[in-house]
């Protein structure tokens, strides 16, 4: 957590970063990587509930000793947590229950106070665009593929 008083995370634009590093548990390391590769195998089925994540990523470090969490957002520190415990909390429990003290999604408090305890402030935080927000990014996505196919079309 950064040492200001601020809102944990450094922002660009309306992108803001969360870093976490969690103690593993003993004896959980196998059954972290069997969830984590579940989630690899489908990741956007749960993600996708929350509409602000640019993106997410857990690695397991320091030779299976702690759990690295990364994620870029859309908005405040407060919302995307609040978002996390009320749509994804089973699934935050599921990798997150293989830390040490980890007090479950819900109720929130304790889940905030947990994320902040192991929070880390990067150093660094750089945006490509910080004022593209994920629903403006699949927006313009979207008109991006009908323009290509109205080409597609005129040239057939």
């Amino acid at each position: 957590m950064n040492g200001d008083g601020a809102s944990p995370g450094k922002t660009s634009g309306q992108v803001t970063e969360l870093t976490t590093i969690a103690p593993i548990k003993a004896g959980q390391l196998d059954s972290l990587r069997q969830v984590l590769r579940g989630v690899q195998d489908n990741p956007s089925a749960a993600l996708q509930r929350i509409g602000t994540i640019h993106y997410a990523r857990w690695v397991i470090i320091d030779d299976g000793a702690r759990l690295l969490f990364t994620s870029n957002f859309d908005g405040t520190w407060d919302r995307y947590i609040e978002d996390f415990s009320e749509h994804l909390a089973e699934g935050l429990d599921r990798i997150f229950g293989h830390c040490e003290g980890y007090p479950g999604a819900r109720p929130l408090g304790p889940f905030k106070d947990y994320i902040r305890t192991h929070q880390t402030q990067a150093d660094v935080f750089y945006a490509a665009y910080p004022e593209a927000d994920v629903k403006r990014v699949r927006k313009g996505l979207r008109v991006l593929s009908a323009f290509e196919q109205l080409l597609e079309e005129a040239q057939a």
